[in-house]
């Protein structure tokens, strides 16, 4: 992936070009020590300039932006109030510009000259720095709303969070953080050895790159860690902005310009002779970006080479409106020439989806010359997502889903949806299902059903203890073996077994888990641990209560090849990409064999998978037998399975489940054989076997559920009440479950009420209030983490 730079001077500056802004994704302002302020209007990438205006003399402009438009179609109808520019100079002053050029206002603010000025995110507010060391924020009207900082050195750069409710600004080689909440103390580090000059902060993913005189650019979280720092450059760096997407942002300095992944890693180095770049912007589809130069000479470029991959297949952007598709099997080619030009492209499940400004493109790889086009409803499309049977196009703040022939299958809705921005990283869509995290609250998981040719539902939702930072659901299997795997802000990796009935399993498989990926061909969890490539090939929720069973399934891979900061690019047909620092694509099989097993699984072949099996003889694959096994309720092949890995505890249990003779008793006890404890009970319930019911949950001490359902049903009260006795003498403790306390209450009481010296306990009730059997402590067993 790389730049390809035009030069725009016909008619253009005539000196030094300080800032350059963006008012929609083809028009381009600019202005520059020569007082001029440019329009440049961008046709097939040649760019044609008007004199919008020319500023008085002493007009010396240091930053631009204009009002920001999160929502461009939302808001269309309110277009000429938000075409408003920014522009503050050197006399200590900022201006708000129409887009005619007519200065609508100016105010003093900063003695010396005002280094920068910048909108809020939401366009409410504005915070201009300066000189003398202040840092102001101003209403949308002008007035001064208060001082945020107050110093003795000069601050040469600043930018909002995300939020807006945090700046950060730098002052000579330091980093500060600092709160507008009065109460907050500012966060400052020392971050470059020398001036810090130019700093961004992505408003998508909420990382910050700074660059300075030492001649290196560095990227940092939100807390103030570093994750990368460059090496030293010839020159030091005077520009930086991230792209919209946050995907990837460029660096500016002395005749050179690099487009650097997220990460920090350069995806291109590109040399010009247009001197130092001073400001770089990125358009709203972040796919090309304006460059201010010394020379006077501004600069447009375009993302080009940008390079996908799927089985055989590898579609490159070879050009702003072409696309080459790549059969690496028998090297045949072909040329997609597209309309407009591409802002997103992805490639997967069998089909190539193309954004550009106006339509969507879906190609499938058995015919790459009629693809089905269609209008966008909404030109801010942030990112594409494809499942097998359909793709779903993620706007700034709704989202569309398409099947792959074109048609609009719905406009997925759920509790709560605001106008705040969707963060990609978060939804997830399969076949059948459809997760987002909330937009106003990040510990809330949306749930939604998006079955083909029926209404799209919300199920119930998940929220989750801690902010949830990603966000993945499998391929493979129906509704009932659907399962997302999330990372929350502490980096701890949780799967969710979700059911029709809700969410019947949480557990925690492991910590410091950086990135996540579901095999798109069978039922694999891969994750970067650290530095450690962890694959689980049978990931299911219910066997977490047998923590030996399912730790055989984890294959890792200590490797120092994947290097810091490694991402999953992908993982299909038993091999895992990693995408190290560097930018490198390193291939890491694990167990081949267990991709033919599945397949063999999925087809109800169990002779030909114990076949393989038997071959093989590994304890990996025999594991993932028995546990597959166990989930389909193939009970030969999981006592064959089970005996291999000499787990003979389950062999005994499974020939007493083929012993029993009730065909209802042996599904429960197959589903308490996984460790699946509420449909085991709900089996039994159904079935009127509420003394089995009961009889299970004492056997796994689950002893407020048996309680509960010996009050209701007012069945088998004594044998719970002796059970729970027996216990407590083994382990040699006294009684303190409330549940029990208030039941023994209650009969005291009834005794003393009828006094009788003999009664049945089934005779008491106890309140449902008092009842500890809350929905969730059915499992509560199981659901401890790791």
């Amino acid at each position: 992936m790389r730049f390809k730079i035009s030069t725009q001077n016909r008619n253009g500056h005539k000196r030094l070009v300080t800032c350059v802004a963006w008012s929609s994704a083809e028009e381009i302002y600019s202005c520059g020590e020569d007082h001029l302020l440019i329009s440049w209007h961008l046709e097939g990438g040649i760019a044609h300039s008007t004199v919008v205006t020319e500023f008085p003399d002493d007009f010396y402009p240091t930053d631009m932006q204009w009002h920001p438009r999160p929502n461009y179609a939302m808001l269309i109808s309110k277009k000429q109030s938000l075409d408003v520019l920014l522009i503050t100079t050197a006399d200590g002053k900022y201006h708000l510009v129409n887009k005619s050029g007519r200065i609508e206002k100016s105010i003093e603010a900063h003695k010396g000259a005002t280094t920068v000025g910048r909108w809020s995110g939401d366009g409410s507010a504005l915070m201009t720095a300066g000189e003398d060391g202040l840092i102001k924020v101003w209403s949308r009207s002008g007035m001064l709303r208060s001082v945020i900082v107050k110093s003795s050195f000069p601050v040469l750069s600043a930018v909002w969070s995300a939020d807006s409710t945090t700046l950060l600004y730098s002052q000579g080689p330091h980093l500060t953080f600092q709160s507008l909440n009065s109460n907050s103390k500012p966060r400052k580090l020392l971050a470059h050895d020398g001036l810090i000059l130019v700093l961004c902060w992505s408003h998508a993913h909420g990382l910050v790159i700074s660059g300075g005189e030492d001649c290196r650019y560095k990227v940092w979280d939100p807390n103030g860690t570093q994750l990368f720092s460059s090496n030293s450059g010839d020159h030091p760096v005077t520009a930086l902005s991230w792209s919209y997407s946050g995907d990837y942002f460029a660096v500016g300095s002395f005749n050179t310009i690099k487009l650097c992944d997220k990460t920090g890693w350069s995806h291109s180095l590109e040399k010009i002779n247009a001197g130092s770049i001073y400001s770089i912007a990125w358009s709203s589809d972040s796919t090309q970006v304006a460059m201010a130069c010394s020379s006077g000479t501004v600069l447009t470029g375009h993302i080009i080479d940008r390079r996908l991959e799927w089985n055989n297949y590898e579609a490159t952007l070879v050009k702003r409106k072409v696309i080459e598709v790549r059969d690496v099997g028998n090297e045949i080619r072909e040329t997609l020439e597209i309309s407009d030009r591409v802002v997103q492209l992805e490639f997967g499940f069998e089909h190539l989806v193309v954004i550009t400004p106006a339509q969507c493109h879906v190609y499938s790889v058995v015919n790459w010359n009629t693809p089905a086009i269609f209008d966008l409803k909404n030109t801010s499309v942030s990112a594409v997502i494809l499942a097998e049977r359909h793709f779903l196009l993620v706007e700034w703040n709704s989202v569309s889903l398409y099947s792959y022939q074109g048609r609009l299958l719905g406009t997925p809705k759920w509790k709560g949806m605001t106008q705040e921005r969707i963060y990609p990283p978060c939804v997830s869509l399969c076949s059948d299902t459809l997760v987002v995290r909330s937009q106003s609250n990040e510990k809330l998981l949306h749930v939604l059903e998006v079955a083909f040719n029926k209404p799209i539902t919300e199920s119930q939702a998940y929220t989750h203890l801690q902010s949830i930072a990603r966000v993945a659901l499998n391929h493979i299997g129906g509704v009932t073996d659907r399962q997302v795997a999330l990372i929350d802000v502490n980096k701890d990796l949780f799967l969710i077994s979700i059911r029709t009935t809700g969410f019947g399993r949480i557990c925690k498989i492991a910590a410091m888990a950086q990135d996540i990926a579901w095999a798109t061909d069978a039922n694999v969890l891969a994750a970067m641990l650290d530095a450690t490539l962890s694959v689980w090939l049978c990931p299911n929720c219910v066997h977490y209560s047998d923590r030996k069973i399912i730790r055989k399934t984890r294959i890792d891979k200590e490797s120092s090849e994947f290097g810091k900061q490694p991402s999953i690019a992908s993982v299909h047909n038993g091999m895992v990409m990693i995408r190290r620092g560097d930018g490198a694509l390193v291939a890491s099989s694990f167990y081949t064999f267990f991709i033919s097993l599945h397949q063999h699984i999925s087809n109800k072949r169990w002779k030909e998978a114990l076949f393989l099996c038997r071959i093989a003889q590994n304890d990996i694959l025999w594991t993932c037998m028995a546990v597959m096994a166990t989930d389909s309720k193939e009970l030969n092949a999981a006592e064959e399975a089970y005996a291999a890995i000499s787990r003979y505890d389950k062999v005994d249990y499974i020939q007493y489940i083929k012993s029993l003779p009730n065909k209802t008793e042996r599904l429960a006890e197959m589903a308490l054989l996984s460790g699946d404890l509420l449909t085991a009970e709900g089996i039994l319930l159904q079935n009127g076997l509420i003394e089995e019911a009961i009889r299970i949950n004492i056997e796994i001490y689950n002893w407020n559920r048996a309680l509960e359902l010996a009050i209701r049903h007012k069945k088998q009260l004594d044998e719970v009440l002796n059970a729970r006795k027996e216990y407590l003498q083994v382990i040699n403790k006294k009684e303190t479950n409330q549940s029990f306390l208030a039941y023994m209450a209650n009969v005291a009481k009834a005794h003393e009420a009828t006094g009788k010296t003999v009664f049945k306990a089934e005779e008491v009730e106890l309140p449902e209030s008092e009842i500890g059997g809350n929905e969730m402590q059915k499992n509560e067993t199981f659901n401890q983490d790791m």
